[in-house]
């Protein structure tokens, strides 16, 4: 898309009333039994957790982690059991979440490049590895149309506080991007932190950034609240560094751990960041906003998982993604498989349960859908909407197929590589090697039998449309080295 494009989306979605996704909104609006809720849009809110695990909430199975209030949104709305982020690691995962876009569309792959880990004489630098990985993009393309563009198109306020991490620039920042407001966390600390802009008073040493975010998302909709908004809280947690307040950390010292789970202070962070999106839930039902607003609960990748969750014979870390196999950066489902929850009161079902896989590029079509918005007229959506699922109007999406695409190198974690999931059906293939591994989800969660060598004729199948989908998006596979030292193998 051209930037003349997109400023010709921006300036005629701004002048649409009524988009074709908007006129199917009208009978749950009308079940919400609210006349004021009919004749306003949804606010939308995503709260969005960075490295949490598919099983690091209450109610996604965890015994050791405390967190009452997104177990109470998830009692009151739809949890998703076989919820995906578009990617297995940070950059990528949230390009394609603001953009609606599979990662080879935006070129977002990584953080910080394929020279990211070239300062580590443990590791083997870019150009001496058998594959090359292509150059990244280190920020989301400037003529991406995101859904904070779309949804301020539409007439909402746009607010985003926490972890921006597609550019540091100010032509790549959120304003640049849709965001009418918003505090960007600068460097890498839950304590003594720094934001753009600075906050008012330099915050001290106890102050907690989470805490922080969360005071501007509040202020945000005490701004707003006479208007449809979006909210975009991606925080920090819990991502390393492990920092805790120190009364949690006591707190969970007293805990016996459970399974994998028993990080005194990565509970705490956990349960700082369950107590964070609390605050917002709880002031949406302050302003009386609860009603007419859907609120998404997600996390931008798997966790980070424990030294027997990267194919280890120890135990041990921070945390485990047991039963999943894999771990953050991992194309295995403990990589990428998340927690997830949407609550929307009137079309949601309390207490639902949906085993449907859906993928981080869905939420920009559902947003749209739920607002009744304009999509980019030049700019394909690769997800599909939700909404049918959210309202209980079908069990299934009418797409078969998932993919993820990897062309670099994350040491230690993940060789170039594609994945999909086609029903029940998990196959990757290892572009270093060519190796195609197959799995039974249904069969074997854990990933723990590979059958491709059973069920060629399956491999087959799958990879024919595994090739298909990468020439419809773009995607090149990273070519061989010429200089690789055949000493390396197995090294990256």
């Amino acid at each position: 898309m051209t930037r003349h494009t997109r400023r010709d989306f921006l300036r005629f979605a701004g002048g649409s009333a009524v988009a074709a996704f908007g006129r199917g909104l009208t009978e749950p609006a009308r079940r919400r039994g609210s006349a004021e809720a009919a004749e306003r849009k949804p606010n939308l809110v995503l709260l969005f957790a960075d490295d949490l695990g598919w099983t690091e909430l209450g109610c996604f199975g965890s015994g050791y982690y405390e967190t009452p209030n997104l177990d109470r949104l998830c009692a009151q709305g739809v949890r998703f059991t076989s919820a995906y982020s578009a990617a297995a690691n940070c950059a990528p995962s949230r390009a394609c979440l603001l953009s609606g876009q599979y990662v080879p569309r935006h070129g977002v792959y990584t953080v910080g490049g394929k020279r990211r880990f070239d300062n580590d004489k443990r590791l083997l630098k870019w150009n001496e590895r058998k594959l090359l990985a292509p150059d990244n993009e280190d920020r989301l393309p400037p003529e991406k149309v995101t859904f904070a563009e779309a949804l301020k198109a539409a007439g909402y306020a746009t607010g985003m506080f926490g972890k921006w991490h597609l550019g540091n620039d100010e032509s790549a920042r959120p304003k640049a991007q849709g965001f009418d407001e918003a505090v960007v966390m600068a460097g890498a600390q839950h304590f003594g932190f720094n934001t753009i802009p600075p906050p008012k008073t330099k915050p001290g040493k106890d102050d907690y950034l989470s805490d922080y975010l969360a005071d501007q998302a509040l202020a945000f909709l005490e701004r707003n609240r006479d208007r449809p908004f979006l909210l975009y809280l991606p925080d920090f947690l819990v991502h390393v560094p492990l920092e805790a307040k120190q009364a949690l950390i006591e707190k969970y010292q007293r805990k016996p751990p459970v399974g994998g789970h028993g990080n005194p202070v990565y509970a705490g962070m956990v349960e700082a960041l369950d107590f964070s999106f609390g605050r917002v839930l709880k002031k949406l039902d302050e302003l009386g906003l609860a009603d007419n607003t859907l609120v998404v609960f997600f996390s931008d990748n798997g966790g980070v998982g424990s030294a027997k969750n990267r194919g280890l014979d120890h135990a041990g870390g921070t945390t485990s993604n047991d039963p999943l196999r894999g771990m953050k950066g991992m194309l295995y489902e403990g990589g990428i498989r998340v927690p997830m929850i949407a609550r929307w009161p009137g079309v949601t079902r309390p207490g639902t349960v949906c085993a449907e896989p859906v993928h981080g590029v869905d939420l920009f079509p559902t947003f749209l859908e739920a607002a009744g918005a304009t999509p980019p007229t030049d700019q394909v959506l690769d997800g599909e909407s939700l909404v049918p699922l959210l309202a209980g109007r079908a069990e299934h999406l009418k797409r078969t197929e998932l993919f993820w695409f990897m062309p670099g190198y994350l040491p230690g974690r993940q060789a170039p590589a594609n994945a999909m999931r086609s029903g029940d059906w998990k196959l990757i293939e290892s572009f270093e090697d060519g190796r195609l591994e197959l799995f039974n989800l249904k069969d074997d969660l854990g990933e723990t039998r590979d059958i491709a060598a059973e069920l060629p004729d399956k491999v087959k199948e799958l990879h024919e449309r595994m090739r298909r989908w990468r020439q419809s998006v773009g995607a090149q596979i990273p070519p061989r080295n010429p200089d690789w030292d055949p000493k390396n193998e197995g090294r990256w």
